[in-house]
């Protein structure tokens, strides 16, 4: 059906069809595909839900591209005009063309000006598509007997009736609901109180209702939740290979409850390794169209922050049933792989198993055994040697992965430390380890024998891909390391992964490593899900999935009910089109969701930063200039925070930017980006999210 009605939206875009209604239309329509009315009138009906097909004149419809109709998101910048955002380009719409549209509604525009010659687009909305009603964040205010919700980030209000404001207090943040549009204000209705968000941990269920990201679970996920065994049903390791007598551990942070990963590694007498590596068998307890499995296909993703998590799945099953506890048989999905002394893998076996994890480790714990701890060392005798034979194996694929010119970017990302009550009381930065380190590298040989084994078999799967990145962005990317001295990669159509690693050995151990390492990654495609394996340029790799996490990631559970169904050779359904069409929705559904989880950890991160260095104005710290533009130049201190020194405040000149060197540029000084600076906080906005330094002085 999907196809069909991709080539019905093609059909009526290329050209103007004579009609006399929808009915008429979807008669013609018929005729030309060979299809029965009845078929097509319904796939009509939805085109004009969707904004494809629009009614453009009394009984005439024609498809929107025809009609020069662009749809997009309104955003709504304050109550005079607005933006339908596009990824051509935004178009500016003045209030008096919005119709009235509202921040969050979905529309079509139609173009009035700047169309050509580069000038900026202006457009006015024909259609409002859907309305973006529910679950307004913003501050309620009460003047006068009367009352409102100015929204955040938007300078807008809602009005709110008095029997509507559920007891909210002026300055509560709350969520609103819209009732009803007037052309004046909409009015609405409190549907929830979140309160002072220097209150207890306000502040992080807000940024929540902000990204729409729901902290709870429904009452029906809930209810089936709870009545999962927490036992294995002995029933279920039928034709399960038992490996419950094997020595296989957990690594993981300290904190982790949701263990999805366990290892094993064992050193042959011919010099290879056999690595196991055994992934909770989620599918197992979720089935496919379950109530848990459409709440975990909304959800696509864990969100990590701070020191919580919403969790995809129910924590019975998350913290449960399907993590890989110690000292309890679990279900696994196993990969055992035998590789030799040069990292290559010459078999792999992929089943089904059941496990019993002899140790749950830490990274920390890890770290201090192979760094020669004694206490440690002999607390884990038993099982000391493997952990020195997982370091060597570990070494040995990063070796390889490093020849084929895997891009290892050292961007060391900063952790907020908070208290019971979730206030910012240290920030400190996260790095790799030799101990993490041996996790990384045994999951992603994991994930690529998996993605090479299906991608062989010719079955829909999910794949996590990486494309080469833009020719364009390049240019700039080498503009920018051609300023730094650095020697660039000789001309040719494509860059390669090797190409980008020389540049970042070039810089490594110099102010520069990390301004270059952040440039050159988002100079990158983005990685995505994808139902085609095309790769992934970063790990320079031809095959790669995720296969090791499916707790906490949807697209690790799609796969894992494919090659379940696979291995009980259910091959008529891994094959038919219902499961070729959820691998695409699956795959859509699951990016989307992962850069929505990652803008909301990247917020709340960022405003708990703010936090901590709120009771730090005035002070004087050393940092590198990581990005510069217009306004100013940014800061990054070494705690990872990064704050604007704005152009206006340099009084010693009048600076200009200079694009193509990263610089603003005075008649007798720059600032360029890599630079180390002096810089004095001047001010710390955390609602906002935002840092002011002033500069004191470079530091040469």
């Amino acid at each position: 059906m999907d196809e069909l009605k991709q080539q019905i939206i093609e059909f009526l875009n290329s050209k103007y069809i004579n009609h006399r209604g929808l009915k008429k239309l979807a008669e013609i329509v018929a005729k030309a595909f060979k299809q029965n009315v009845a078929i097509i009138m319904p796939i009509l009906e939805e085109l004009v839900r969707e904004g494809e097909l629009f009614q453009f004149a009394h009984n005439k419809f024609a498809g929107s591209k025809l009609l020069g109709l662009i749809k997009g998101k309104f955003s709504l910048s304050n109550q005079n005009f607005g933006f339908v955002l596009n990824e051509n380009g935004d178009i500016y719409v003045a209030r008096r063309n919005n119709k009235g549209a509202f921040d969050g509604d979905i529309v079509l525009v139609k173009i009035t000006s700047g169309a050509f010659k580069n000038k900026k687009r202006e457009g006015k909305i024909v259609q409002i598509l859907s309305r973006d009603n529910d679950g307004l964040v913003g501050t309620f205010e009460e003047s006068g007997g009367h009352y409102f919700v100015s929204l955040d980030r938007k300078n807008c209000e809602i009005r709110i009736d008095k029997k509507h404001t559920l007891g909210a207090k002026n300055g509560d943040k709350v969520v609103v609901d819209i009732l009803e549009y007037k052309s004046s204000l909409p009015v609405g209705r409190v549907m929830e109180v979140i309160g002072n968000l220097d209150e207890g941990r306000n502040d992080l269920k807000w940024f929540l209702r902000q990204y729409k990201v729901k902290d709870y679970f429904p009452e029906e996920v809930k209810a089936i939740a709870q009545k999962i065994p927490q036992e294995i049903d002995e029933k279920l390791l039928t034709n399960r290979r038992d490996l419950r007598k094997e020595v296989i551990i957990t690594i993981d942070g300290a904190d982790a409850k949701d263990l999805d990963d366990a290892v094993c590694v064992k050193k042959n007498n011919d010099g290879t390794y056999t690595l196991g590596v055994h992934i909770a068998d989620v599918g197992e307890y979720v089935k496919l169209n379950s109530v848990i499995d459409k709440e975990a296909f909304e959800r696509g993703t864990s969100i990590y922050f701070v020191d919580q998590v919403i969790p995809m799945l129910p924590r019975q099953l998350s913290n449960g049933i399907c993590s890989l506890n110690p000292n309890v048989d679990r279900l696994a999905l196993s990969v055992e792989m035998k590789i030799d002394k040069d990292g290559k893998v010459l078999s792999s076996d992929i089943f089904e198993s059941v496990i019993n994890s002899k140790h749950r480790l830490n990274y920390d714990e890890v770290l201090l055994l192979l760094d020669g701890d004694k206490d440690t060392q002999e607390r884990l005798s038993v099982i000391k040697d493997m952990l020195f034979d997982m370091l060597e194996l570990s070494k040995i694929l990063e070796n390889r992965r490093n020849n084929f010119g895997a891009l290892n970017f050292e961007i060391p990302e900063g952790e907020v430390e908070v208290d019971k009550n979730g206030k910012a009381v240290g920030i400190y930065k996260r790095v790799a380890t030799k101990s993490t380190k041996i996790i990384e590298t045994f999951m992603v040989v994991a994930n690529e024998v998996v993605a090479k084994t299906f991608n062989n078999l010719g079955i829909p799967f999910v794949y996590r891909v990486h494309e080469k990145p833009d020719s364009e962005k390049m240019a700039t990317f080498f503009d920018f390391t051609n300023t730094l001295g650095l020697k660039l990669p000789s001309a040719k159509k494509d860059i390669e992964p090797k190409d980008l690693q020389q540049i970042l050995k070039q810089v490594e151990d110099k102010s520069v490593e990390g301004v270059v390492n952040m440039i050159m990654l988002r100079s990158l495609k983005k990685a995505k899900y994808y139902d085609k394996c095309l790769g992934h340029f970063g790990m320079a790799l031809e095959y790669y999935c995720h296969f090791t996490s499916p707790i906490r990631r949807y697209p690790d559970l799609t796969i894992h009910r494919i090659i379940k169904e696979y291995l009980h050779k259910n091959l008529a359904f891994i094959n038919s089109k219902e499961m070729s069409d959820f691998v695409i929705k699956s795959s859509e559904r699951s990016s989307k969701q992962e850069r929505l989880a990652e803008d909301v950890e990247r917020a709340i991160t960022d405003y708990k930063k703010c936090e901590y260095m709120e009771q730090f104005v005035g002070n004087t710290y050393q940092g590198v200039i990581s990005g510069v533009n217009q306004r100013g130049f940014y800061v990054e201190l070494d705690n990872t925070c990064e704050g604007l020194v704005p152009v206006s405040s340099l009084v010693d000149g009048f600076y200009n930017y200079d694009e193509q060197s990263m610089s603003i540029v005075s008649h007798n000084n720059y600032y360029k980006i890599g630079e180390k600076v002096e810089v004095k906080l001047e001010e710390v906005n955390k609602l906002d999210r935002k840092i002011v330094f002033s500069v004191i002085k470079k530091i040469r």
